[in-house]
């Protein structure tokens, strides 16, 4: 075999493994998310590298990498030797993090009043049609990955790179807590009306109407404030 070929095998080689490793990392952060926020595994429960990679049949790189992404949204601290341990939930940084996103995607929709193209609105409303089929069926799975759908092409319409990156630091922090609120009876429903009262908006460039009506679609109120904050519980 020529060198190069050689080269180009083992780099693909190499691409294929790092692929199929992150694919199972992504599943693994999936499993945890849920399993920390529904309170099966509670705080300063130690995650055991070893034991996590057998129960997930794995190697301990994809376990390493789901770590790492599990501590960069804060559910867990990685303390070096001391191992990994499931982070502690303050309520009310929690819904700190919860109004700071909902101020940034309130901005993101104003300035896609005026800049969303074409392409991502039909985006957007595309999106929404799937978050309407997943209410008929109850798939708050569908639902929520539809719904990310609709937020990205809203947030990519603004055309800010610097609120661009600040909200790709910030909302992931809510990303496990936000999946939980779908599941609370007629949700679903209720942010597929919001969804359709943002498109209106953005259709007519109107960039306060539509800041309003996202901060206060983002944002945690009512029963999904008292909803989140039972679930806090299990965490003190």
């Amino acid at each position: 075999m020529m060198i190069g070929s050689k080269v180009k095998a083992d780099t693909g080689e190499y691409m294929n493994n790092s692929l199929a490793s992150a694919r199972k990392a992504d599943a693994i952060v999936a499993a945890l998310e849920t399993q920390i926020v529904n309170g099966t595994r509670g705080p300063g429960t130690r995650l055991d590298e070893r034991a996590l990679a057998e129960e997930f049949c794995v190697s301990r790189t994809p376990v390493r990498e789901a770590f790492r992404q599990l501590a960069s949204i804060g559910l867990v601290e990685d303390l070096g030797r001391r191992g990994v341990l499931v982070s502690k939930h303050c309520a009310s940084d929690l819904l700190d993090a919860f109004l700071v996103v909902a101020e940034l995607e309130g901005v993101a929709a104003r300035l896609a009043a005026q800049r969303i193209s074409n392409e991502e609105l039909k985006e957007a409303q595309e999106a929404n049609e799937l978050c309407r089929k997943a209410v008929l069926t109850l798939d708050v799975c569908e639902f929520n990955s539809a719904n990310m759908i609709f937020h990205n092409a809203v947030i990519k319409g603004a055309k800010n790179r610097l609120l661009h990156d600040q909200l790709a630091i910030a909302r992931p922090v809510i990303f496990p807590f936000r999946h939980h609120i779908s599941t609370l009876p007629g949700y679903m429903e209720k942010s597929l009306e919001e969804h359709s009262d943002v498109l209106s908006a953005l259709l007519m460039g109107d960039a306060d109407r539509v800041q309003n009506l996202m901060f206060n679609h983002v944002n945690v109120q009512g029963e999904q404030v008292v909803s989140l904050l039972r679930l806090l519980e299990k965490f003190e």
